[in-house]
């Protein structure tokens, strides 16, 4: 197995940002078909968890490398940001002009929004675990604010000596003794605590224990890599076929640790088990589909918003044309920003982790 790639691990990654860009298309097949585009990827919402928990593990591989100094921490910031901002800032900027642009300054709520997506802050105290418009414009933003505020505290707690007991106090703190000592009764539940104040809604909301399981495989990674690869295949096909039968039955499908989050930590903790089994035969497309996934992740809301409008003015209605067409133009334009935004910014991160298609 080369260490470098796991294509088990990245193939996760694009299903999560495919089934989460079927979740926001499913309108146009409800609209031939009522109720088939619910029925079939309802549940697809529940990529961001998986996306989380592969963002733990990643963030583990990558900080255990880092060196506990300065340096060191600027260089994972650094990697980081190359590996978010650009192509971040730069879907931001063509949604707000394709979106109507000015007249965002006309209304107070668009404002804030917008102003809370260019500096990854939450906007409001409440509509937990979003704590912005998830109707608005860019609204898939949200989960950027968790990414960004774990991979802050990640890269400032590697500083302190002893670091796994740096991060285990941190969290401890932020996700049970704060809430517990502002009168809030401990939850796991992403709907979170009222702090009344949004940044402290954002640290202490339960959601961030997807990064902190995604974490414990990040330490378990020998152990995982010593396990029987054939046995751990075996265990990752029942994972798979016992989350297809919850969703089906409408079970498990929300955010959250004991929601989709487990079954999700089953399915990548067997993964990374059976690699050294199943790596070789993951088909390249789901590869190049992981490749492209954070593109995917945060275009696809520009093709169904604002390119819709577009595609309904030269007469195609919702349906299963608008449907496959929104899918390839979703596709085709993701591709365009991995090729030409992140892969050259991406050229520019020196020392890459073991997990380089991964991370």
């Amino acid at each position: 197995m080369n260490p470098g790639v796991l294509r088990s691990v990245q193939a996760l990654r694009g299903l999560a940002a495919l089934s989460v860009m079927l979740f926001h298309f499913r309108f146009n097949l409800n609209a031939t078909w009522p109720g088939l585009g619910d029925k079939l990827f309802i549940w697809g919402a529940s990529g961001v968890d998986l996306f989380f928990l592969i963002s733990g593990f990643v963030i583990t591989l990558t900080i255990k490398k880092t060196p506990a100094d300065f340096s060191g921490v600027l260089t994972f910031f650094k990697r980081r940001a190359l590996r978010i901002l650009p192509a971040y800032y730069v879907i931001l900027l063509l949604t707000f002009f394709l979106s109507g642009a000015m007249s965002v300054f006309h209304y107070s709520d668009k404002t804030l929004n917008f102003i809370s997506s260019l500096i990854f802050q939450p906007a409001y105290t409440n509509n937990a675990p979003f704590y912005i418009d998830d109707s608005g414009m860019y609204n898939i933003r949200w989960t950027l604010n968790y990414e960004i505020y774990f991979y802050l505290a990640i890269g400032v707690l590697a500083l302190i000596p002893m670091r796994l007991f740096a991060f285990a106090g941190y969290f401890i703190l932020t996700l049970i003794v704060l809430p517990l000592a502002c009168g809030q009764t401990f939850t796991l539940s992403p709907a979170g605590y009222d702090l009344g104040i949004k940044q402290l809604n954002l640290i202490t909301n339960p959601i961030i224990f997807l990064f902190l399981a995604g974490m414990v495989l990040g330490y378990l990674y020998p152990l995982l890599l010593r396990a029987n690869g054939r046995v751990m295949a075996i265990l990752l096909a029942v994972s798979l076929g016992m989350t297809i039968w919850f969703f089906s039955n409408g079970q498990y499908q929300g955010h959250g640790l004991l929601s989709s989050g487990w079954l999700y930590f089953l399915i990548l903790a067997f993964a990374i088990g059976a690699e050294k089994t199943l790596g070789r035969y993951v088909p390249d497309v789901l590869v190049r589909l992981g490749d492209i996934s954070f593109s995917l992740y945060l275009i696809h809301t520009l093709v169904n918003k604002t390119l819709r409008k577009r595609l309904e003015g030269v007469g195609m209605e919702p349906g299963l044309l608008m449907f496959i067409a929104a899918i390839v133009l979703a596709l085709l334009f993701a591709w365009l920003s991995w090729r030409y935004i992140e892969k050259p910014f991406q050229a520019k991160r020196a020392g890459r982790s073991p997990l380089q298609k991964a991370s």
